[in-house]
Protein backbone atom coordinates (compact mmCIF):
# COMPACT_ATOMS: atom_id res chain seq x y z
CA UNK A 1 0.00 0.00 0.00
CA UNK A 2 1.02 3.67 -0.51
CA UNK A 3 -0.49 5.29 2.55
CA UNK A 4 1.45 7.77 4.66
CA UNK A 5 2.98 6.42 7.84
CA UNK A 6 2.46 8.56 10.90
CA UNK A 7 5.74 7.52 12.43
CA UNK A 8 8.94 6.45 10.62
CA UNK A 9 10.83 3.36 11.63
CA UNK A 10 13.54 5.62 13.03
CA UNK A 11 10.98 7.01 15.51
CA UNK A 12 10.45 10.43 13.90
CA UNK A 13 6.85 11.71 13.73
CA UNK A 14 5.99 12.40 10.08
CA UNK A 15 3.79 15.22 8.78
CA UNK A 16 0.87 14.33 6.53
CA UNK A 17 1.71 13.32 2.94
CA UNK A 18 5.43 13.22 3.73
CA UNK A 19 7.13 11.10 1.08
CA UNK A 20 10.44 10.96 2.94
CA UNK A 21 11.38 11.07 6.58
CA UNK A 22 12.79 14.47 7.52
CA UNK A 23 15.12 12.82 10.01
CA UNK A 24 16.64 9.78 8.29
CA UNK A 25 15.50 10.33 4.68
CA UNK A 26 13.77 6.95 4.37
CA UNK A 27 11.08 6.89 1.62
CA UNK A 28 7.56 6.35 2.90
CA UNK A 29 5.74 5.34 -0.34
CA UNK A 30 6.09 1.96 -2.00
CA UNK A 31 6.85 3.45 -5.42
CA UNK A 32 9.69 5.52 -3.97
CA UNK A 33 11.11 2.47 -2.21
CA UNK A 34 10.90 0.40 -5.43
CA UNK A 35 12.52 3.21 -7.49
CA UNK A 36 15.45 3.58 -5.08
CA UNK A 37 15.98 -0.18 -5.05
CA UNK A 38 16.00 -0.22 -8.87
CA UNK A 39 18.55 2.59 -8.95
CA UNK A 40 20.79 0.81 -6.46
CA UNK A 41 20.60 -2.38 -8.59
CA UNK A 42 21.72 -0.46 -11.70
CA UNK A 43 24.82 1.02 -10.00
CA UNK A 44 27.81 -1.26 -10.81
CA UNK A 45 29.94 -2.37 -7.93
CA UNK A 46 33.11 -0.38 -7.57
CA UNK A 47 36.03 -2.24 -9.09
CA UNK A 48 38.85 -2.97 -6.66
CA UNK A 49 41.99 -0.93 -7.28
CA UNK A 50 44.54 -2.75 -9.43
CA UNK A 51 47.21 -4.48 -7.45
CA UNK A 52 50.46 -2.62 -7.73
CA UNK A 53 53.32 -4.73 -8.93
CA UNK A 54 56.24 -4.28 -6.63
CA UNK A 55 59.61 -4.46 -8.32
CA UNK A 56 62.69 -5.34 -6.30
CA UNK A 57 64.66 -2.24 -5.38
CA UNK A 58 68.14 -2.06 -6.88
CA UNK A 59 69.30 -0.60 -3.57
CA UNK A 60 68.47 -4.02 -2.06
CA UNK A 61 71.51 -5.67 -3.65
CA UNK A 62 72.77 -7.75 -0.74
CA UNK A 63 73.12 -11.33 0.38
CA UNK A 64 69.39 -11.23 1.25
CA UNK A 65 68.65 -10.86 -2.48
CA UNK A 66 68.52 -14.47 -3.68
CA UNK A 67 68.85 -13.52 -7.35
CA UNK A 68 71.91 -11.39 -6.70
CA UNK A 69 73.49 -14.18 -4.63
CA UNK A 70 72.84 -16.80 -7.32
CA UNK A 71 74.37 -14.62 -10.04
CA UNK A 72 77.36 -13.81 -7.82
CA UNK A 73 78.05 -17.49 -7.13
CA UNK A 74 77.70 -18.54 -10.77
CA UNK A 75 79.89 -15.74 -12.08
CA UNK A 76 82.46 -16.35 -9.33
CA UNK A 77 82.73 -20.00 -10.37
CA UNK A 78 83.23 -19.04 -14.00
CA UNK A 79 85.75 -16.37 -13.01
CA UNK A 80 87.73 -18.93 -10.98
CA UNK A 81 88.14 -21.10 -14.06
CA UNK A 82 88.83 -18.06 -16.24
CA UNK A 83 91.45 -16.71 -13.87
CA UNK A 84 93.28 -20.03 -13.95
CA UNK A 85 93.38 -19.97 -17.73
CA UNK A 86 94.43 -16.30 -17.73
CA UNK A 87 97.27 -17.01 -15.28
CA UNK A 88 98.66 -19.62 -17.67
CA UNK A 89 98.58 -17.15 -20.57
CA UNK A 90 99.77 -13.99 -18.81
CA UNK A 91 99.55 -12.69 -15.21
CA UNK A 92 98.49 -9.32 -16.63
CA UNK A 93 95.17 -10.83 -17.69
CA UNK A 94 94.19 -11.70 -14.11
CA UNK A 95 93.01 -8.16 -13.13
CA UNK A 96 90.99 -7.99 -16.36
CA UNK A 97 89.27 -11.26 -15.50
CA UNK A 98 88.37 -9.90 -12.06
CA UNK A 99 86.88 -6.69 -13.51
CA UNK A 100 85.03 -8.70 -16.14
CA UNK A 101 83.46 -10.82 -13.40
CA UNK A 102 81.79 -7.80 -11.80
CA UNK A 103 80.78 -6.42 -15.19
CA UNK A 104 79.19 -9.72 -16.29
CA UNK A 105 77.36 -10.08 -12.97
CA UNK A 106 75.68 -6.70 -13.51
CA UNK A 107 74.82 -7.51 -17.12
CA UNK A 108 73.20 -10.79 -16.08
CA UNK A 109 71.27 -9.12 -13.27
CA UNK A 110 69.99 -6.39 -15.58
CA UNK A 111 69.01 -8.86 -18.31
CA UNK A 112 66.49 -10.50 -15.96
CA UNK A 113 65.10 -7.31 -14.46
CA UNK A 114 63.46 -4.14 -15.76
CA UNK A 115 64.55 -2.16 -12.72
CA UNK A 116 67.32 0.45 -12.98
CA UNK A 117 70.62 -0.40 -11.38
CA UNK A 118 72.58 2.46 -9.83
CA UNK A 119 76.36 2.59 -9.92
CA UNK A 120 76.44 1.99 -6.17
CA UNK A 121 74.26 -1.11 -6.56
CA UNK A 122 76.44 -2.29 -9.45
CA UNK A 123 79.57 -1.87 -7.34
CA UNK A 124 77.88 -3.79 -4.51
CA UNK A 125 76.95 -6.65 -6.83
CA UNK A 126 80.50 -6.75 -8.19
CA UNK A 127 81.87 -6.77 -4.65
CA UNK A 128 79.59 -9.69 -3.76
CA UNK A 129 80.89 -11.57 -6.80
CA UNK A 130 84.47 -10.87 -5.75
CA UNK A 131 83.73 -12.03 -2.21
CA UNK A 132 82.36 -15.32 -3.51
CA UNK A 133 85.42 -15.67 -5.75
CA UNK A 134 87.74 -15.02 -2.81
CA UNK A 135 85.94 -17.72 -0.81
CA UNK A 136 86.55 -20.19 -3.65
CA UNK A 137 90.23 -19.20 -3.84
CA UNK A 138 90.63 -19.53 -0.06
CA UNK A 139 89.04 -22.98 0.11
CA UNK A 140 90.98 -24.34 -2.85
CA UNK A 141 94.30 -22.86 -1.68
CA UNK A 142 93.84 -24.23 1.83
CA UNK A 143 92.91 -27.74 0.67
CA UNK A 144 95.77 -27.90 -1.85
CA UNK A 145 98.35 -26.52 0.57
CA UNK A 146 97.36 -28.90 3.36
CA UNK A 147 97.42 -31.83 0.97
CA UNK A 148 100.87 -30.91 -0.38
CA UNK A 149 102.16 -30.61 3.19
CA UNK A 150 100.92 -34.13 3.98
CA UNK A 151 103.05 -37.27 3.38
CA UNK A 152 101.12 -38.10 0.20
CA UNK A 153 101.54 -34.55 -1.03
CA UNK A 154 105.25 -34.60 -0.19
CA UNK A 155 105.74 -37.49 -2.60
CA UNK A 156 104.08 -35.47 -5.33
CA UNK A 157 106.31 -32.48 -4.53
CA UNK A 158 109.42 -34.66 -4.72
CA UNK A 159 108.33 -35.95 -8.10
CA UNK A 160 107.80 -32.41 -9.29
CA UNK A 161 111.15 -31.28 -7.91
CA UNK A 162 112.84 -33.92 -10.00
CA UNK A 163 111.73 -31.95 -13.06
CA UNK A 164 113.90 -28.94 -13.99
CA UNK A 165 110.97 -26.51 -14.25
CA UNK A 166 109.85 -27.37 -10.69
CA UNK A 167 113.26 -27.78 -9.08
CA UNK A 168 112.78 -24.72 -6.86
CA UNK A 169 109.37 -25.75 -5.54
CA UNK A 170 109.42 -26.30 -1.79
CA UNK A 171 106.64 -27.02 0.69
CA UNK A 172 107.19 -26.32 4.40
CA UNK A 173 105.38 -27.76 7.37
CA UNK A 174 101.61 -27.28 7.68
CA UNK A 175 102.02 -24.39 10.12
CA UNK A 176 104.21 -22.45 7.66
CA UNK A 177 101.81 -23.24 4.85
CA UNK A 178 98.86 -21.84 6.77
CA UNK A 179 100.80 -18.73 7.79
CA UNK A 180 101.74 -18.07 4.16
CA UNK A 181 98.10 -18.42 3.17
CA UNK A 182 96.98 -15.99 5.88
CA UNK A 183 99.62 -13.41 4.98
CA UNK A 184 98.84 -13.52 1.27
CA UNK A 185 95.08 -13.54 1.94
CA UNK A 186 94.98 -9.86 2.98
CA UNK A 187 96.21 -8.27 -0.29
CA UNK A 188 94.42 -10.94 -2.31
CA UNK A 189 91.14 -10.12 -0.57
CA UNK A 190 91.31 -6.44 -1.48
CA UNK A 191 92.27 -7.17 -5.08
CA UNK A 192 89.66 -9.88 -5.61
CA UNK A 193 86.83 -7.76 -4.16
CA UNK A 194 87.74 -4.25 -5.35
CA UNK A 195 88.37 -5.06 -9.01
CA UNK A 196 85.01 -6.83 -9.51
CA UNK A 197 83.40 -3.88 -7.71
CA UNK A 198 84.92 -1.52 -10.28
CA UNK A 199 83.70 -3.79 -13.06
CA UNK A 200 80.20 -3.81 -11.59
CA UNK A 201 80.21 -0.02 -11.36
CA UNK A 202 81.26 0.22 -15.00
CA UNK A 203 78.55 -2.23 -16.03
CA UNK A 204 75.87 -0.24 -14.19
CA UNK A 205 77.02 3.01 -15.83
CA UNK A 206 76.96 1.53 -19.32
CA UNK A 207 73.55 -0.07 -18.79
CA UNK A 208 72.11 3.23 -17.51
CA UNK A 209 73.58 5.06 -20.50
CA UNK A 210 72.04 2.50 -22.83
CA UNK A 211 68.60 3.07 -21.29
CA UNK A 212 68.77 6.83 -21.82
CA UNK A 213 70.10 6.67 -25.39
Amino acid sequence: NGGVQQRCTCGAILPEDARFCHKCGKPQFDEDIARLKAQEADIPAAAPPPAQRSLPDSSGISFKNSRAVLISVLVAGAAFLGSGAAALISPLLWPLVLMAAGFIAVVLYRSNSAEPLTTAAGARLGWMTGLCLFAVFAVVATVVSIYLASPAGSDIVKQLQSMPQFAKVSIGNPHDVMMNILVSAIPTFFMVTLLPGLGGMLGAKLSARGRHS
